[in-house]
């Protein structure tokens, strides 16, 4: 994009380059749906569709118990949804997670087996 002579430069102090390496975030809270999970990962629905491997922290309760696990997401599905819309399919995989956490799903998937 370049800049037109006649365009007001907004800009008070000048830009500086960052240094090579430096990392940041942006904590954007979106609603996801869950479809499926297993021990190692899970299936979610998102209307914001999110890159591959990006990761995300997730907040749930899991039966009764909280989880909030790390997950990667690995892969993508464009899923058409009842109505007008579409959601994003994102096939992701826990990357972290704290032992009640584990112990939560652990809980959860064996009764949803019985």
């Amino acid at each position: 994009m370049g800049a037109d002579r006649n365009e007001v430069e907004r800009r008070r102090l000048p830009r500086v380059e960052a240094e090579p390496g430096l990392e940041c975030s942006l904590e954007i809270k979106t609603r996801v749906r869950l479809l499926d999970i297993s021990l190692t990962g899970a299936l979610l629905a998102s209307e914001a569709p999110f890159p591959v491997g990006i990761r995300a922290h997730i907040r749930a309760g899991v039966g009764n118990a909280p989880f909030a696990p790390e997950v990667q997401v690995r892969r993508l599905v464009d899923r058409a949804t009842r109505g007008n819309g579409h959601q994003a399919g994102l096939g992701a995989v826990f990357v972290g997670m704290d032992d009640k956490s584990r112990q939560s799903l652990e809980a959860f998937l064996r009764k949803a087996s019985e």
